[in-house]
């Protein structure tokens, strides 16, 4: 009703009367009542005339009440109204009609709007109490408004000073640089600082009184990783500057967090937990959960220096034999131990590291897959693979026994190296003892049993070895880039060859010095480098048009198409982004059947043993890892990248970064660094942006990628992508394609069907990767390679069974004991004196003893230093003038390569035939050998010269192409030949370097013109012959009749000269292939045989080359050159003269082949691969440095070469004394006393040596370190060094008198007579006299 009230407008037809005029004292004032009275209602409210709103009745109220007011009875409190319906007739007496005592609603309306606050009501409808209210309130309202006014005054004065203070506070700190202004203002936040508070803590900042210390966690991690990059100068640069980053004090304790144990002696597995706890317990394990891990080991260069270790009182930097050799490797409280070290290291029997042996886990993960190190050792690396098995072992048993290894992260599945061949066996010991079965792994026997030729054999629990795929992309380049080359398809390929068809590729703007670099690296650890070079080569098989090539072209570009293929399947996996990981896997699958087809065809004249096994163990490594992965989390990726040490190589480069110019260090410093590269590590993961990635990951190019992550790669790499099975298949498939394309079809199903044979030992029996021979793809410098069996060692159960807790139990008491012995701790102080009053701090006792100037050294372990370090120095010189030497002579008057050229070739030993060559090596043999990719034809065979020429022997078959006409052509094949020991031709199909190339002297060969050779479809001769080659080519060579004959007859000519005949090829039987060419013509009843063997020339003896001596005119065998040239040289030395000379030795620097100068352009001397020696005399040959050095009865002369420690100059034996004289005067003074023995006594001529050669000898006095009593005598050559090299003139310009030995043969007793003279210059007036010469025996 009230809502109906208020909302109901007055109605302009009803007139509403005044209120009438009450008078309280005259009730009879009232107007006389209509005849319906109305009717009254209580109001019920108190005070009706204050309480009723009057106004609600008058003309200016827009809502009607619904009635009449009548009267107000004020005493009563009552209202009379009138309805506006009023009948006029009253209900009653008195009372009023229907509608007005329906009136009560209306008035209860009323009343509520009375009761209710005014609020926003108008004025109109108001009651006088309302209103006086509402006047209250708006009094009050205008009373707040005055204080609130004068509030906003008093606000604003407050605001202007405040603005005041800030625009004082922005001027000092636009004025003034702050210290440590951000971190200030965060204090003043935090602790609610006024803007005047916080001004004077900024001038006190300013005046440097305060100093912010309230530092974030990325501002000490930032200061970290300024003090691991910069140093602490750099930290305190900026501790000091207005950043004010905290200080290295700050920071102390959070770099002590990784400050790993150092391995001393012995392996132990409580250290190697104790690291996994200190890197793996903080390490998030992800959403992935548990991932496969690796096992990385490698080595890594140090200083080799001794140290200090504090913590553990321990003498670090001694290799793996101190705890066998030593009794304890504690200092102590005196100098026992440090002396008994150094007693050690003198007689050899301990060595200071020179390397430290690093082995790190890696999780295979999208994130976080970096190395952590558990195992920092010094190490001499001669402990062999035995001992490295056994670290394996314990490395794995740790891992499973930490709580924060397998449990945590995962198992581990890999072990990875970098190709070295002393950790090789062991490697194939620990992941190849077992053979996989249902009964150990039914689900990865599930995934894995059908693969033909895969290599089931692993270590415990599916663990399988894995070589670095950057390291194999080296030693590719190596094997490439070598000057033997690579044997493929019976094709040699090597870097002249190279060279040459990488000009021709369109699209590269190649210069000279550029493909020189790429062949002759610098630093041969550039792994772009190789890359692109792999590359390169895979390109050819697009970049080139084969149209135009002749036949013996068109056979190389084809062995570089299956090359480039081989290439193109190994590098793809790893350096292109966007393939899946199906993809990927095929991909490498073809590469492991192609290279395992040339392996079969070549053996290791394709590649390495070695490198083929650690070729294929990666091939097999990626299977099993993904195999692994689909069991553990089908989701997880597998990351090609991450396989492998290259997160160790990455690790390394940042500890060597941190060296700055000093890379190396000592194994304590090496930990420090270590620990800063894991913190480094932390923070690029927590700040990625803070990390500046090298530029070759910009992906712009793929061939210039070498540390590929992750993140980079696109394809779908998850396991459940990928069935292993039906990928497989498709790469077997693919291989076979591409060999039967290149005329190589090989049925794999049955190369395999034998147990023994697989992928990795395609032939059965040993395996390849284990092989004894010198790893030709290796560094030069990489060392020995171990003894490669561990199928059968004497100890191999003991290793395999090594069981940890043991191990464990037994370490932890052997330290509780040392504990207990020790219960004070130790003192880093040692008093020496007899008093024991002075103390000196065990770093300087250590530092003092090992001093290599008090003859304290180690033996050289095997250190690369020279390869790491000094990387600038290395490769091949360019010359630029040899590069363009024959750039303006026409190819006509060229012999380049794939050229051809005819020479004489001995086989069998004895007989002697015509053979045509495909050159695929031209050489100078000067000091520096030279090689070349063409030479001029009116040079090589002139006398004297000094070309060398090799080549491949052309298979040729007779044909007519009309009845008259005889021609010979090409069966694309070459001739095989065997050793000159083998009695019959060898009966196995592989085909080596050696059975295909043939070398041959300038003198001997005879360049075929390119306008003299002819070429021809093989439809022309397909009618009268086949080809050997299942697939010939569109063209071949083809040889008339004339011209071979033309050959025959000019080569017959040459060799009838004794020294060119001597220069012809000796070989043994034949292996493969139409040799000699031999024809037999029909004509008519006649048949005529047609040979072109050489009858009449005398193949030359290999064993039995006997040629005469240059100084006494002598016949001399090949085999004793050295031992009879020797004897003429040490006799001059002494100055003993011989009778019947043609010609002197020579004074200077006589050749040990020849006995001429070697200066001024004369001979040179080298030291090859395989310690032979080298030498580009003309009556040089290749020996055993090692066993020429040792004196026998047979050979007593020791003249070989060595090599000088001070300039690494390689000169013979008998000419470093006088090397010394010249170019090193002082030597003595610049090395140590135990490197001036060793290298004196490599020179050392014995005394039995000068009598057995007839020189005269005496007893030089004792050199430094040996004893006057010593039992082995030093002797050197009596007289002068050189007898006729010192002028006969003294210092003070006198005359010199010369001394004159002169020795008689031997005789019947087989003594000598020594006759000693003095020869007298005839610039002397007076006459000498002697009183007769001395005779003694």
């Amino acid at each position: 009703m009230e809502s109906h009230w208020s909302g109901r407008k007055c109605t302009p037809a009803i007139t509403v009367p005044p209120v009438p005029q009450v008078s309280l004292a005259s009730p009879g004032a009232f107007p006389s009542p209509p005849q319906c009275p109305g009717s009254e209602f209580i109001w019920g409210l108190d005070d009706i005339l204050a309480s009723y709103p009057l106004s609600i009745h008058t003309r200016k109220s827009r809502r009607d009440p619904g009635y009449s007011l009548l009267s107000i009875d004020v005493v009563k409190s009552t209202l009379r109204v009138r309805s506006p319906k009023c009948c006029q007739f009253p209900a009653a007496v008195g009372k009023g009609c229907t509608s007005c005592t329906a009136l009560e609603p209306c008035i209860e309306a009323v009343r509520n709007w009375a009761l209710q606050p005014f609020g926003k009501k108008p004025s109109t409808r108001l009651s006088f109490d309302q209103l006086d209210q509402k006047l209250v309130a708006v009094q009050k309202q205008l009373k707040n408004e005055q204080l609130k006014k004068a509030d906003h005054f008093k606000s604003l004065k407050r605001a202007r000073k405040r603005v005041k203070s800030h625009q004082e506070f922005f001027d000092l700190i636009s004025t003034n640089i702050i210290p440590g202004l951000y971190r200030l203002l965060a204090h003043a936040k935090t602790a609610g600082w006024s803007i005047e508070k916080t001004i004077e803590m900024a001038l006190k900042a300013l005046r440097g009184e305060h100093h912010p210390r309230n530092y974030t966690d990325f501002e000490k991690d930032l200061a970290i990783l300024i003090y691991e990059l910069g140093g602490g100068a750099a930290l305190y640069a900026l501790n000091k500057a207005p950043i004010m980053l905290p200080s290295r004090h700050a920071i102390a304790d959070i770099r002590r967090s990784h400050s790993l144990r150092i391995t001393v002696g012995d392996v132990e597995i409580l250290e190697i937990m104790e690291n996994i706890e200190m890197l793996f317990r903080n390490t998030p394990v992800g959403e992935q959960g548990r991932v496969l891990i690796t096992l990385s080991q490698d080595e890594v260069a140090g200083d080799g220096r001794l140290c200090y270790l504090p913590d553990t009182d321990e003498i670090g930097g001694l290799c793996e034999h101190a705890m066998a050799e030593l009794e304890s490797l504690k200092m102590g409280s005196d100098l026992t131990s440090v002396k008994a070290a150094a007693k050690a290291i003198r007689e050899d029997r301990v060595h200071v590291g020179k390397e430290f042996s690093v082995a790190a886990f890696a999780r295979q993960a999208e994130s976080d897959y970096g190395a952590k190190p558990a195992l920092l050792m010094p190490t001499c690396k001669k402990s062999g693979w035995k001992f490295g098995a056994k670290n394996l072992q314990k490395l794995l048993q740790a891992w499973k026994l930490s709580p924060y290894g397998a449990a945590m992260h995962g198992d581990v599945k890999s072990i990875a190296s970098d190709g070295d061949g002393g950790r090789r066996a062991a490697m194939y010991l620990i992941c190849m003892h077992h053979k996989l079965n249902k009964d150990d792994d039914p689900e990865l026997w599930e995934l894995l049993r059908d693969l033909v030729g895969l290599n089931l054999f692993t270590g415990d629990d599916g663990l399988t070895q894995l070589y670095d795929p950057k390291h194999m992309d080296k030693r590719w380049c190596k094997l490439l880039c070598s000057k033997e080359g690579i044997l493929i398809n019976d094709v040699v390929i090597n870097k002249t060859l190279i060279t040459g068809w990488l000009e021709r590729m369109t699209g590269h703007d190649w210069s000279d010095e550029s493909i020189h670099a790429l062949l002759n690296p610098k630093d041969p650890q550039d792994v772009p480098r190789a890359i692109k070079l792999l590359c390169l080569v895979a390109e050819l098989r697009m970049a080139i048009d084969s149209t135009e090539f002749t036949p013996a072209e068109l056979k190389t570009y084809r062995a570089l198409c299956l090359l480039g293929e081989i290439f193109d399947a190994m590098l793809e996996p790893f350096i292109n982004p966007t393939l899946s990981l199906s993809e990927q896997l095929i991909s490498l699958v073809k590469f492991a059947h192609l290279i395992c087809a040339m392996y079969i065809k070549h053996e290791s004249a394709f590649i390495s043993p070695q490198l083929y096994g650690d070729l294929q163990c990666m091939v097999k490594n990626v299977i099993f890892t993904i195999a692994h992965s689909k069991i553990l989390n089908p989701y997880l990726k597998v990351f090609l990248c991450l396989l492998g040490d290259n997160v160790l190589e990455t690790l390394f480069g940042r500890t060597r970064m941190i060296g700055g110019h000093s890379p190396n260090s000592a194994i304590d410093e090496f930990r420090q660094r270590v620990g800063s590269a894991m913190r480094m590590d932390e923070i690029f993961r927590k700040y990625p942006w803070l990390e500046r990635r090298a530029r070759r990951l910009n992906m712009v190019r793929s061939r210039d990628v070498d540390h590929l992550t992750p993140d980079v790669f696109e394809g779908d790499l998850t396991g459940a992508s990928c069935d292993i099975l039906a990928c497989h298949k498709a790469g077997i498939a693919a291989a076979k394609a591409i060999l039967e394309t290149h005329g190589c079809d090989i049925d794999f199903d049955a190369q395999f069907a034998p147990e023994d044979c697989d992928l990795m030992r395609p032939k059965g029996g040993k395996y390849p990767g284990v092989s004894k021979e010198v790893d030709r793809s290796m560094p030069d410098d990489s060392g020995p390679v171990e003894d490669g069996d561990s199928s059968q060692p004497s100890d191999v159960a003991e290793i395999l069974k090594f069981v940890a807790e043991t191990a464990l139990r037994t370490e932890k008491a052997a330290r509780d004991a040392d504990v207990a012995a020790r219960p004070e701790g130790h003192s880093i102080w040692i008093k020496i004196d007899d008093d024991e009053r002075k103390t000196v701090h065990k770093k300087s006792i250590l530092r003092t003893v090992m001093d290599p100037t008090f003859d304290i050294d180690s033996a050289k372990s095997h250190d690369r230093l020279l390869r790491i370090r000094c990387f600038s120095v290395g490769g091949d010189h360019f010359d630029r003038a040899a590069a363009k030497l024959h750039s303006n002579i026409n190819d006509e008057h060229l012999l380049k390569l794939h050229g051809l050229f005819a020479t004489l070739v001995a086989f069998d030993t004895s007989r002697v035939a015509l053979a045509v060559l495909q050159c695929t090596l031209i050489k100078i043999t000067n000091k520096h050998p030279t090689y070349l990719d063409s030479a001029p034809v009116a040079e090589i065979a002139l006398a004297g010269t000094q070309y060398e020429v090799a080549g491949q022997v052309l298979s040729l078959v007779p044909f007519t192409s009309s009845p008259d006409v005889l021609d010979w052509a090409w069966t694309t094949n070459f001739i095989e030949f065997d050793s000159v020991k083998a009695k019959q031709a060898a009966a196995d199909s592989v085909a080596r370097m050696r059975h295909l190339t043939v070398a041959v002297n300038g003198r001997l060969v005879l360049p075929l013109a390119p306008t003299d050779l002819r070429q021809a479809s093989v439809e022309e001769i397909l009618n009268v012959t086949v080809s050997d080659s299942a697939t010939p080519p569109e063209k071949t060579w083809v040889f008339s009749n004339t011209q071979m004959e033309k050959m025959r007859s000019t080569l017959l000519e040459h060799a009838q000269e004794e020294e060119v005949r001597l220069k012809i090829p000796v070989y043994g039987p034949i292996r493969k292939g139409r040799y000699p060419y031999e024809a037999t013509i029909s004509d008519g009843d006649t048949q005529n045989d047609i040979s072109y063997c050489l009858p009449s020339v005398q193949a030359p003896s290999p064993k039995d080359s006997h040629r005469k001596c240059r100084i006494c005119s002598k016949n001399v065998a090949a085999q004793d050159r050295q031992n009879h040239v020797g004897t003429h040289i040490l006799r001059s030395m002494s100055g003993v003269q011989e009778d019947e000379l043609v010609s002197p030795v020579a004074s200077n620097y006589p050749c040990g082949f020849c006995g001429q100068s070697m200066i001024n352009g004369g001979c040179t001397i080298g030291i090859r691969s395989g310690n032979k020696a080298s030498s580009t005399c003309s009556e040089a040959y290749e020996f055993a440095i090692k066993s020429a050095l040792t004196s026998s009865a047979a050979h007593p002369c020791t003249n070989a070469p060595i090599r000088c420690i001070l300039c690494q100059d390689v000169q013979w034996k008998y000419n470093m004394e006088e090397h010394l004289r010249d170019r090193h005067p002082k030597w003595e003074l610049t090395k140590s006393r135990s490197d001036r023995e060793a290298f004196a006594a490599m020179f050392c001529i014995p005394e039995l040596e000068c009598r057995s050669l007839g020189a005269a000898v005496r007893v030089s006095p004792p050199s430094p370190g040996q004893s006057e009593h010593s039992d082995a005598p030093v002797a050197t050559a009596v007289g002068d060094s050189r007898g006729q090299k010192r002028p006969s003139v003294s210092p003070a310009g006198t005359p010199r008198i010369s001394r004159v030995l002169k020795i008689s043969p031997p005789g019947a007793d087989g003594r000598r007579v020594v006759t000693i003279g003095f020869k007298i210059p005839s610039s002397i007036s007076e006459p000498h006299t002697t009183s007769g010469p001395d005779v003694f025996t």
